[in-house]
């Protein structure tokens, strides 16, 4: 465990691996598999006749076939996302082909430093260990961090257990305000106003998400200490809450990790919801979706931060590829507790200096998947999240 204030449980993912018959090997990851792991393969099956015998470098047509041949139940959702994992190893094998990162192939690095944040997971109780959370975050590089809404308690992980048990915090409602309020005034007196924080409402809350005028009330309370941004303050069906909130908030809205595609990203970036889109790649339908997204949201000047809850491997590293050549970008999220997975799956360096990842420079995506690898982190059935 590379964050010892996250909780420590079981987590799963899914890579998806296409092989050409010139012997290239491309890999993609879908965040799906972080959820429901176990009905990924059967997804990808339904698919392989779309792959077989294609020319790989024909990625737009080949990703359009596979969301036409899936258009009546795979325009967003699982299908979506595991059509992202095949199209983000459909980009990794087109930057091995031409030898060179996959950011080139997208237009080119228009920044050398980009900036990362730690996403924290829960806000730890009683408050003040949140210091400590913090700290360890900045003795790692980080100079911005994001906590949640709510206050949670790990228990004692008992010897030989897997996971650690995690509680919410009943505070009562009438002293919760307060207590955000107290944690924020103690994180800015600790680390100054150069660290920078941002929140997470965990869409609202769920599965019993909270109410707009609840959100507001939260936003008020901390905008006295500057935050980047509120995310996923409200459940996604509610849009207008998203709108009220955003109308009378002075802390950027953010939120897009659980939409996909340019339709449900379109509904909320011209319906005036958010200030800043998190779309996740291996869930909003892969690379080219993204960008897509990504310019929709230029022309209503809206920024980026790029959400990587779940990744460990191919997502992380296309997310960082597509930072580097995109204008917007405001943040690229890196959970800290699977640090070191990543840096198994991923070949570059994940130093942070000054708050800020460098250029990746291998071909492709710059991911690997060894035999020892998949040995080492091999798959426990079932093991996907639920709320």
């Amino acid at each position: 465990m590379d964050d010892p204030s996250f909780p420590h449980a079981l987590h799963s993912t899914a890579f998806i691996r296409i092989r050409t018959d010139k012997g290239l090997e491309g890999l993609g990851e879908t965040t799906y598999g972080y959820f429901a792991p176990d009905t990924v393969p059967a997804i990808v099956e339904f698919f392989e006749p779309v792959l077989i015998g294609r020319n790989p470098e024909q990625l737009t047509r080949i990703t359009q076939d596979l969301y036409d041949e899936s258009v009546f139940w795979a325009r967003n959702g699982a299908g979506r996302a595991v059509i992202s994992g095949i199209e983000l190893a459909l980009w990794d094998l087109a930057g091995k082909m031409h030898q060179v990162p996959v950011y080139k192939l997208l237009g080119g690095a228009v920044r050398e430093q980009i900036p990362v944040y730690a996403s924290g997971g829960p806000t730890s109780w009683p408050k003040e260990k949140n210091k400590q959370k913090i700290e360890h975050y900045r003795r790692l590089g980080y100079r911005a961090a994001k906590i949640s809404t709510g206050f949670y308690e790990l228990a004692p992980l008992a010897e030989n257990a897997a996971q650690h048990r995690i509680h919410r915090v009943p505070i009562p409602h009438s002293r919760l305000l307060d207590e955000l309020g107290a944690t924020f005034t103690m994180l800015r007196d600790e680390f100054g106003p150069e660290f920078e924080f941002a929140i997470d409402g965990h869409e609202g809350g769920g599965p019993n998400p909270i109410r707009a005028i609840e959100a507001i009330s939260i936003a008020k309370t901390l905008e006295p200490f500057r935050l980047r941004f509120y995310e996923e303050p409200l459940a996604y069906t509610n849009m207008e809450g998203y709108r009220e909130l955003r109308r009378q908030s002075l802390i950027p809205v953010a939120g897009g990790e659980s939409l996909s595609g340019i339709d449900q990203f379109h509904a909320y970036i011209s319906g005036g919801a958010l200030d800043l889109i998190q779309p996740d790649l291996g869930f909003a339908g892969g690379l080219s979706e993204t960008i897509r997204i990504m310019h929709e949201a230029e022309a209503h000047n809206l920024g980026m931060a790029i959400h990587c809850g779940g990744a460990v491997g191919p997502v992380m590293a296309a997310s960082w590829h597509l930072a580097a050549a995109s204008l917007s970008l405001e943040w690229l999220e890196t959970v800290v507790a699977p640090r070191s997975i990543m840096q198994d799956f991923i070949t570059e360096s994940l130093e942070i200096k000054n708050g800020c990842f460098g250029l990746p420079v291998s071909p492709g995506l710059g991911v690997r998947l060894t035999p020892e690898l998949i040995q080492k982190y091999r798959f426990v059935p079932k093991s996907g999240e639920r709320t």
